[in-house]
Order: structure tokens, then C-alpha cells, then sequence
């Protein structure tokens, strides 16, 4: 406000240097707004001072309620962020132990396997021994057939030798 003032009183006497100050009236004019900016001081400061000091008070409210805002949207972007970090961190250990269950599966794939086709290999050898074993009878049931069919007196030793290859190949 002072600032105003001397504003004022130097924008007054700057235009009065260039006119004859006893010839003009500005003088009583300066009193007069200096008498009418002092009453409107006194009437209206209070309620300046109190709407300043109000808004002053609605603003540092606003201000405050941003701030407690900015520090909630703070703890929510840390926690966020964290449970981001988290998810990783789970994501890696599905990943690793996805590819250990693979791997364990595989291997107990493999190994199921070889046992099956163990199995299967041994059951056709037994099954060929059992068949073998069958044609080998039906052979020498055919040959005895045959044998006991004629004379047995007349058929020697190498007969029945060349017989039996005979019905083996």
C-alpha cells in the first residue's frame, strides 16, 4: 500500500513540474484522495483482510487435500509397482517350475517307455518260443503220423532225419 502512495505522490509531481503549482488546485486534490483512500481503508480493511485471509485458508484446505492425494496416489504407485515386482518374481518360479514338471515328465515318459517296449520285446520272444515250441510238435506229431502211417520197419534212421529237416525248413 505504500508503494501506491508514492506511486501517486510521484505520478503528482511529475505533472506538476511542468505547471505552476500556485496556479492549480492539485494540492487539495491529493488531500482529498489521500483523506478518501484512508476512509476507505478504514471501512473496508476488516473485511479485505478477513476474504484474504479466508481464501488464504480455502487455498492452503485445496492444497493440503492435493497433497494428501499426491501421497495416497505415491503409496498406491509403490504398492503397485511392488506387487508388480511380485508378480515377476512368481511368474519366473511358474516358468522354472513348469520346465522342471516338463523335464520330470519327459523323463518319466522315456523311462515308461523303455520299460514297455522292454515288455512288449520280451512277451514276443515268449510268445515266438511258444510258437516255435507249437510247430515243433505239430512237426514231430506230422512226422510220427506219418511214421507210424507206413512201416515203421521199413524206414531207417537217415529217413527219418530228411523227414524231420524236411518239415522243419
Amino acid at each position: 500500500m505504500r508503494y501506491f502512495f508514492l506511486f501517486l505522490f510521484s505520478l503528482g509531481f511529475s505533472a506538476a513540474a511542468d505547471i505552476n503549482i500556485a496556479d492549480t488546485d492539485i494540492v487539495q486534490r491529493i488531500i482529498n484522495f489521500i483523506i478518501f483512500i484512508a476512509i476507505l481503508w478504514y471501512l473496508a480493511a476488516d473485511k479485505l483482510k478477513g476474504f484474504f485471509s479466508s481464501r488464504k485458508l480455502e487455498i492452503s484446505k485445496k492444497l493440503d487435500v492435493v497433497q494428501s492425494k499426491l501421497k495416497e496416489a505415491k503409496k498406491a504407485k509403490e504398492l503397485s509397482l511392488k506387487k508388480l515386482e511380485e508378480a515377476r518374481e512368481t511368474a519366473v518360479d511358474v516358468i522354472a517350475t513348469a520346465r522342471k514338471e516338463a523335464y520330470l515328465a519327459t523323463q518319466k515318459i522315456d523311462e515308461q517307455s523303455k520299460i514297455d517296449i522292454e515288455h512288449i520285446i520280451k512277451n514276443n520272444e515268449i510268445l515266438m518260443e511258444v510258437e516255435q515250441k507249437r510247430i515243433e510238435r505239430e512237426v514231430v506229431g506230422e512226422v510220427l503220423s506219418e511214421l507210424f502211417g507206413k512201416k515203421a520197419s521199413a524206414i531207417e534212421t537217415s529217413e527219418y532225419v530228411g523227414i524231420l529237416s524236411k518239415k522243419v525248413t
